[in-house]
């Protein structure tokens, strides 16, 4: 006889719930980080390119509105004429420079980003428009060892564009707060003559431009000249990060960015935009992550319906095999039970029909106890005795009417802090916010009693940032006040100090009142205390409270151990 192989339900249930559901569920979820992530770079790449392209075509224009400043001083006669500067007298020297300076005010007139300007001619100052001109002087630094003097020399006439003088600072950073600009005007009727226009350019106007450029992704921008020297960057730089701009992708302040660069057409300019890569990573971690957690969700949530459902069908026949098994046995007064399930409940049906003439005999072999405990941590709290309260408002009423206005003050600070702390929800605290609270507790029960209660409180400043529940003593120095000090007819001291011994805390609540019996503390009335010990065995079960009566004292003492 051939073997059958025999598969359970379950089984099969369970491959046809990952086939059906988690595999392509684990698909989407793949294709979907992958489309993604895709488009994130395609957006992101079209939005670098775009911006490329705006800045480019801005600082080709505003470079071109420089360049046609340092053109104007072409159209002064000096600069078509043989004549040289030495070879003039003092009086046509001035003219000159005053006829320059004015043609380039009506050029300049209405820019803000201009902070020096100079015209130089065979290294004498034709023209300056400076806060501090000596620097620019020959006697004071040879121009040959000015940048922006050797590259307009070079270039024969074309512009040129250097970063300022000293751009390196102490924090390793290279900052672009200025740069120079400068051409050579060449003097056809003396080749000759040597013929300098510079203008040092502030940054500010740039900062302000590309701050109001909108990016979704974090980026700098970075502008090198020919030689690859840093001229302006919107976020400090270093020599490291001008180094690489050669490679597509780069690494600075611990961050991955990718580099796009661009050249200016008629400008030795290179404009470069780096966008972070790793806002971009992290982004796509972020959605991946989110996709993953709503794939295991979705996954539990099915599994859960999927498992309910595979118990749906499995209790039915659980519960005829069940019945069979009775019946086969030679239980007659089996019976099937009424199933949900329509096939089910027909083969139980039938089964029901095969022993009818049997005894009606029903067992519930499902019966579901279940027994529930709902275990609450909650804070036995102490609260302030609404007595305490009516006597302090009584007490308030007597300072007004004898006029003790400064005491009153000071009483209802001390009312108001009491208050605040024990409307506190927070039902932890330290052992000094608790000291503070007792002795504003005791000074407004100095109202009531004057001179029959004097109180001490100390404390070591090394404990009283120690934890412990709030309002834990205060129960004690109630009982203290009123079974101890108030039905006593002479004056009574109250003492509370925390001492350490060994690692163990002592907290010490005493006084020379007279006292309350065993029986009282018995007693169904004495809720404080008893409240206290609940809370101890909820906050620390190792915690112990003692109270003596030793001679005419009564001592209460919390012991904390290490």
């Amino acid at each position: 006889m051939k073997h059958t192989h025999i598969t359970s339900l379950s089984r099969k249930l369970f491959s046809s719930f990952i086939i059906s559901f988690l595999i392509p569920m684990a698909l989407v979820n793949c294709i979907v980080s992958y489309l993604f992530s895709a488009r994130q770079y395609r957006e992101i790449n079209q939005q670098a390119e775009n911006n490329l392209k705006l800045i480019s075509a801005y600082m080709s224009k505003y470079i071109n509105d420089i360049d046609n400043i340092t053109k104007a001083p072409y159209y002064h006669s000096y600069f078509q004429s043989k004549s040289s500067f030495d070879s003039l007298s003092p009086y046509d020297q001035n003219q000159v420079s005053k006829e320059i300076g004015q043609l380039l005010q009506l050029t300049t007139y209405s820019r803000g980003d201009f902070e020096d300007l100079l015209v130089l001619t065979d290294e004498h100052v034709l023209y300056f428009n400076s806060i501090d001109w000596y620097q620019y002087l020959p006697t004071v630094n040879p121009l040959n060892t000015r940048e922006w003097y050797r590259k307009a020399i070079a270039l024969e006439g074309r512009i040129s564009i250097v970063p300022s003088d000293d751009p390196a600072s102490c924090d390793g950073f290279i900052h672009t707060d200025s740069f120079y600009i400068s051409r050579k005007l060449n003097n056809i009727f003396q080749p000759e003559q040597t013929n300098i226009i510079m203008v040092n350019l502030k940054t500010d106007a740039l900062e302000t431009l590309f701050s109001s450029l909108t990016s979704r992704v974090p980026l700098m921008i970075v502008f090198t000249n020919e030689d690859e020297k840093l001229i302006y960057s919107d976020t400090d730089v270093n020599q490291d990060l001008v180094d690489s701009l050669a490679s597509p992708r780069l690494t600075f302040n611990h961050k991955s960015w990718n580099h796009y660069s661009q050249p200016l057409n008629s400008y030795p300019l290179t404009v470069h935009v780096l966008l972070s890569s790793s806002y971009i990573t992290e982004q796509i971690a972020t959605f991946m992550m989110t996709s993953l957690l709503c794939y295991i969700l979705g996954v539990c949530i099915a599994y859960i319906l999927f498992r309910k459902n595979n118990q749906w069908i499995k209790n039915p026949t659980y519960h005829i095999k069940s019945i069979l098994r009775e019946l086969e046995g030679g239980n007659l007064t089996a019976r099937c039970q009424p199933i949900s399930i329509r096939e089910f409940n027909e083969i139980g049906s039938s089964v029901n029909t095969m022993a009818f003439q049997l005894q009606e005999k029903i067992k519930n072999e499902y019966e579901l106890t279940l027994s529930q405990k709902n275990l609450q941590f909650q804070a036995l709290q102490s609260q302030i005795q609404p007595h305490f309260i009516i006597n302090t408002i009584y007490s308030f009423i007597t300072l007004n009417q004898i006029g003790e206005q400064e005491l009153l003050n000071n009483s209802f600070y001390s009312f108001a802090r009491l208050l605040r702390y024990v409307l506190n929800k927070d039902n932890s605290t330290t052992i000094g916010k608790e000291l503070d609270f007792l002795n504003d507790y005791c000074s407004l029960c100095l109202l009531r009693f004057g001179n029959r209660l004097s109180y001490d409180i100390s404390c070591p400043e090394s404990l009283r940032g120690l934890s412990l529940p709030k309002l834990l003593m205060q129960p004690l120095v109630e009982n203290a006040v009123i079974h101890g000090i108030e039905p006593s007819e002479v004056p009574c001291c109250l003492d509370i100090s925390i001492t350490e011994h060994a690692g163990t805390i002592y907290i010490i609540i005493e006084d020379n009142g007279v006292g309350f019996t065993q029986e009282q503390l018995n007693s169904p009335d004495s809720i404080g205390i008893r409240n206290v010990e609940k809370r101890i065995s909820i906050w620390n079960p190792q915690v112990r409270l003692h109270i003596y009566r030793i001679g005419g004292s009564t001592i209460q003492i919390i012991v904390i151990p290490e």
